[in-house]
């Protein structure tokens, strides 16, 4: 088995697709924190982020995807929060 270091990147999506993704992952990350990698499953996630199975695989075809996108979305909110005008100076 092939491990990828490297979250897919999605292709463009609408505003809608975009808002979805983004609580797609947004809820992956809080069931991940309180519950771990491997005690999230998908029918968790989609009961919390308020998606349909067919939803969650168009934007994470696997757990890999998901935890790598999770992965970067948080770095991206920490580094985001660092640049900010607080740590500006």
């Amino acid at each position: 088995m092939e491990v990828t270091t490297r979250a897919r990147v999605p292709h463009k999506l609408t505003d809608k697709g975009q808002a979805t993704r983004a609580r797609i992952l947004e809820h992956a990350a809080e069931l991940i924190y309180t519950k771990g990698v491997h005690a999230t499953n998908n029918e968790q996630l989609r009961r919390a982020a308020g998606v349909s199975g067919s939803q969650l695989n168009h934007y994470f075809p696997t757990k890999e995807s998901l935890v790598l996108a999770v992965i970067a979305w948080q770095a991206d909110r920490v580094l985001a929060f660092h640049r900010g005008e607080r740590f500006a100076s």
